[in-house]
C-alpha cells in the first residue's frame, strides 16, 4: 500500500484543527474571564484595606495634633495668661514657640495663631499683629459665629502673605475656642493644607497603578477635579471616617478599557459558551462524515492487536513523570492551603473568642454572625470557667516549649472529653500562656454552677492524677444572654486569683468570693506600717506581726490583686522608712527589692510569698541589729579610750579593770578595741605611758625612778626595760641626748 498520498491526513488536520482552535481559545477565554473576576474581587478587596489605612492614617495624625492642642488650650496657664492679661511681648514671643514647637512636631501643619479677644490681636510664628493686617482675618472674624467645637472644616480658601505665595491655598482648619465653653478669650486655629494631605496621601499608595480621593462630609472633592477620578471606574472602595466624616474612595487607573476588560467577563463567558456549542456541534458533524475511515482503521488495529507490542515505558518516562510530578505538587498546594486555611480559621475563632470575653462586639457583622453561630451562641445559657497553670514559671523551667504546647493541648482536650461524657458542649481555648476558659453553652438554665464545678473538678482530679504538675479551676456565675459571658469571665478569673491565699490545686466558685474595697484594707496598711517601724527600732517582735499580717490575708481570702497592692506597699513604706540608712542597709534595699517584685509577680500562694519576705526581712533584720550594735559600742569605745587616756598613770590600770568598770567582757573588750582603734590595748597603753615619760625627761629632773611611779611602773627596773625597748635607749640616757641636742640648738 502506497502511503504518499496525505490527502486523509490534511483533510482531517483541517477538520479537526479550526474546532481544536476555537474550543481551545473559548476555554483560555473563560479562563481568563474566571480570573478577571477573582481580580475584580481582589481589586476591590485590596482597594478597601488600602483606604481603611489611609483613612486610619490620616484620622490619627488628625486626632494626634487635635488632642496636642486640646491639651496646649485646656493646661496650658501661660496662654490664658496670655489671652486675658496686659499684652506682655515676652509671653507672647513664648507662645510663638509654643506654637512653632507645634507646627515642627506635626509637618503637616501650615499654620498656626491665636486670636486674642481682648485687644483684636493676631500672634502666629513669626509675629503679633492687628486683625485688620492679619491675611486670614475673614475666617477669624466668621468664627465668631460658629460653633467651633473642635472638628476639622471642609476645605476652605485661606488668604496668605509673601511675594512667593499664592494669594489663597486651600486648607483644612481646626478652630478652638478659649476657654472651651465660650471663646471669651480668643481662638486657637490649626490650618492644615490640602495638598499636603493629598502629598501624604500619595506617599501610601503607588500613584502609577492606584488614584485617591478624598470628599468632605457634603461630597465635595478635596483634590482637583481635573485629576484621575477613581470614580470612572467600577472598581474602587470607600471608606467613611468616624471622626471627620470624609469619604476615602481608592480605584485603579486604566480608564473604560480596563474597566471592560473587568467587568465585561460575562460578554466573554456568552461568547466562550456559544463558541463551546459551535465547536461541539462541529465535532460532531466532522466526526459523522468521518466515520467510515476511522472505523476502517479500528478494525485493522482490532485485527493486528495480537501482533502490535507493548509501548517502550523508557520513551515516555518523562512525559508521565512530569504528569505525576504535577499532580503531586497539586495535591502538596490544596493540602497546604487547607492546613493555613485551618490556621486562619483557629486565629479567627480565638480572636473572636477574645472579643466575646472582653465584651467587645465591634467588626464585621457578617464575620461574627458566622462565628457566634460556630459557637452555637443561639442556645441562650453560657457559664465560663478558667483554668490557670498552677507553678507556671517552675513549669516553663521543667519542660521545653514542645512539651509545653502537648501538655496544653493535653488538658484541652481532656476538658472537652469530660465535658461531652457530662452531656454538656463546650468550647476550650486558651487565651494566654497559662490560662484556659471553659465557656459552656447550654439551653437549659437549671443549675449550670453545679454542672461546670462538677466537670471542673473532674478535670482537676485527671491532671493531679496523670501530670506532674496541677491546675487551679474558678468558675463565673451564670449568664443568660451573650452580652453578659464577659461578666462571667471576669468573675471565673477573679475567682481563680484567690488561689494565693485559698491555695493551689482546687477548684474556687466565683460565688464564694468577696471583693475586700479599698478602705477595707487600712487595717493592713496600719499593720504593714507597724512592721516597718519594729523593724527600723530593731524591736524583736516583727516576726510576729508579719505571721499575723500574712494570716489576715489568709483568713479574709483575699484576691491576687489586692495581695499584689498590699506587698507592693510594704516594700514601698520599707524603702521609705529606710532612706538614709547607712550604705549596708541601702545596698540590701537595692538587692532584695528585685527579689520580691519578682515574688509577687510569679508566686502562686500565699505560702511562697511569706518565706520570701521572711527570708528577705530576717537579713534586713539581722543588718540593722549589727548596725545597732555597732553605734552603742562605738560610743562605749570611746568613753573606754578618753578613760584610759586619763587614767594611764593608774598602775592597776588594765583590760580586768576595764571589764569590771565598764560591764564587758574582757575578751571581747579586747577585740572590740583592736578593731575599733587599730591597736591592742596594751600597745595603746604604753604608748601613753612612753611618751609621757619622755616628756617628763625632757621637762624635768626628777630622777628616774619617779619618773617610773609617775607613768605607772611599781618598780624602775620594769619601767627602764619597758622604755629601753620602745625607744631604743635607757631612760638616762634618752635625757642626755636630748640635753646634748638642745645645748647644740641654742
Amino acid at each position: 500500500m502506497k502511503i504518499g498520498n496525505n490527502h486523509y491526513i490534511n483533510r482531517m488536520l483541517l477538520s479537526y484543527l479550526p474546532i481544536l482552535f476555537v474550543t481551545a481559545s473559548m476555554l483560555i477565554i473563560i479562563f481568563i474571564a474566571i480570573i478577571n473576576q477573582n481580580n475584580v474581587r481582589n481589586a476591590i478587596q485590596a482597594n478597601q484595606v488600602t483606604a481603611a489605612f489611609i483613612e486610619n492614617t490620616v484620622d490619627s495624625s488628625l486626632k494626634n495634633i487635635s488632642v496636642d492642642a486640646q491639651k496646649m488650650v485646656e493646661t496650658n496657664d501661660e496662654l490664658q495668661q496670655f489671652l486675658d492679661g496686659p499684652l506682655d511681648w515676652g509671653m507672647a514671643f513664648d507662645i510663638s514657640n509654643l506654637l512653632s514647637n507645634l507646627k515642627v512636631r506635626y509637618g503637616l501643619i501650615d499654620s498656626i495663631y491665636v486670636y486674642r479677644a481682648k485687644d483684636g490681636m493676631v500672634l502666629d510664628q513669626t509675629t503679633m499683629r492687628p486683625i485688620d493686617q492679619f491675611p486670614d482675618q475673614s475666617y477669624i472674624r466668621s468664627s465668631k459665629e460658629l460653633l467651633l467645637t473642635g472638628v476639622w472644616t471642609s476645605p476652605r480658601l485661606k488668604e496668605s502673605e509673601g511675594i512667593k505665595s499664592p494669594p489663597s491655598v486651600s486648607v483644612i482648619s481646626l478652630g478652638l475656642k478659649i476657654p472651651r465653653d465660650s471663646g471669651s478669650l480668643g481662638y486657637l486655629i490649626i490650618n492644615i493644607r490640602v495638598s499636603s494631605i493629598e502629598s501624604y496621601i500619595k506617599q501610601m499608595i503607588d500613584q502609577k497603578l492606584t488614584v485617591a480621593e478624598l470628599f468632605d462630609a457634603q461630597g465635595k472633592p478635596f483634590f482637583d477635579e481635573k485629576s484621575p477620578a477613581a470614580s470612572q471606574n467600577n472598581l474602587i472602595a470607600n471608606v467613611v471616617s468616624d471622626y471627620t466624616g470624609w469619604t476615602y474612595r481608592i480605584g485603579i487607573k486604566g480608564g473604560k478599557l480596563l474597566d471592560f476588560l473587568f467587568h465585561g467577563s460575562t460578554v466573554w463567558i456568552l461568547l466562550a459558551l456559544g463558541a463551546i456549542v459551535f465547536a461541539v456541534g462541529a465535532t460532531f458533524y466532522v466526526t459523522r462524515r468521518s466515520y467510515k475511515p476511522i472505523e476502517a482503521i479500528l478494525q485493522r488495529i482490532n485485527h493486528f492487536s495480537s501482533a502490535i507490542k507493548a509501548p517502550d515505558q523508557k520513551e515516555n518516562k518523562n512525559e508521565f513523570a512530569f504528569i505525576d510530578n504535577a499532580i503531586e505538587r497539586l495535591i502538596t498546594n490544596n493540602m497546604a492551603f487547607q492546613e493555613k486555611q485551618q490556621e486562619h480559621s483557629v486565629i479567627r475563632r480565638q480572636q473572636f473568642l477574645q472579643m466575646l470575653l472582653k465584651e467587645e462586639y465591634e467588626g464585621d457583622p457578617v464575620s461574627w454572625e458566622q462565628e457566634r453561630h460556630h459557637f452555637g451562641l443561639e442556645a441562650g445559657y453560657f457559664i465560663v470557667a478558667v483554668l490557670e497553670l498552677d507553678h507556671y514559671v517552675k513549669f516553663g523551667l521543667n519542660y521545653n516549649p514542645s512539651d509545653q504546647s502537648l501538655f496544653k493541648f493535653i488538658i484541652s482536650s481532656v476538658a472537652v472529653e469530660v465535658a461531652e461524657q457530662n452531656g454538656q458542649r463546650i468550647v476550650v481555648e486558651w487565651i494566654s500562656k497559662n490560662l484556659l476558659v471553659f465557656l459552656l453553652i447550654s439551653e437549659e438554665n437549671g443549675s449550670l454552677e453545679h454542672r461546670v464545678l462538677q466537670i471542673s473538678e473532674q478535670i482537676r482530679s485527671w491532671v493531679e492524677e496523670h501530670l506532674e504538675f496541677t491546675v487551679t479551676i474558678g468558675v463565673g456565675t451564670a449568664a443568660d444572654e451573650e452580652s453578659a459571658i464577659g461578666g462571667s469571665f471576669k468573675a471565673a478569673a477573679e475567682a481563680v486569683s484567690h488561689k494565693v491565699t485559698r491555695g493551689t490545686n482546687q477548684v474556687i466558685a466565683g460565688v464564694e468570693i468577696t471583693r475586700k474595697h479599698d478602705g477595707e484594707l487600712f487595717d493592713y496598711l496600719d499593720t504593714i506600717r507597724t512592721i516597718v517601724r519594729m523593724l527600723r527600732m530593731s524591736e524583736p517582735n516583727w516576726m510576729n506581726e508579719l505571721k499575723r499580717l500574712f494570716g489576715m490575708m489568709t483568713l479574709h481570702h483575699l484576691g491576687k490583686d489586692d495581695v499584689d497592692r498590699l506587698l507592693h506597699y510594704f516594700i514601698f513604706h520599707l524603702e521609705y522608712e529606710l532612706e538614709g540608712a547607712q550604705l549596708e542597709v541601702e545596698d540590701w534595699l537595692r538587692k532584695a527589692k528585685p527579689g520580691l517584685l519578682l515574688a509577687i509577680e510569679q508566686s502562686d500562694t500565699l505560702m511562697q510569698l511569706e518565706a520570701c519576705f521572711q527570708t528577705a526581712l530576717e537579713q534586713l533584720a539581722g543588718q540593722l541589729g549589727e548596725l545597732a550594735q555597732s553605734r552603742r559600742y562605738n560610743t562605749l569605745m570611746r568613753q573606754i579610750r578618753d578613760y584610759v587616756a586619763e587614767h594611764f598613770m593608774d598602775p592597776n590600770l588594765s583590760l580586768t579593770m576595764l571589764s569590771d568598770l565598764f560591764q564587758i567582757n574582757s575578751k571581747y573588750l579586747s577585740q572590740l578595741f583592736k578593731e575599733s582603734f587599730g591597736q591592742n590595748f596594751t600597745d595603746f597603753l604604753l604608748e601613753l605611758r612612753i611618751e609621757y615619760a619622755k616628756k617628763l625627761l625632757c621637762e624635768s629632773e626628777a630622777p628616774v625612778q619617779e619618773i617610773s611611779e609617775k607613768v605607772g611602773y611599781l618598780t624602775p627596773t620594769s619601767f627602764i626595760k619597758v622604755f629601753k625597748k620602745i625607744v631604743g635607749l635607757s631612760p638616762g640616757q634618752y635625757r642626755e641626748s636630748q640635753t646634748k641636742t638642745f645645748s647644740e640648738e641654742e
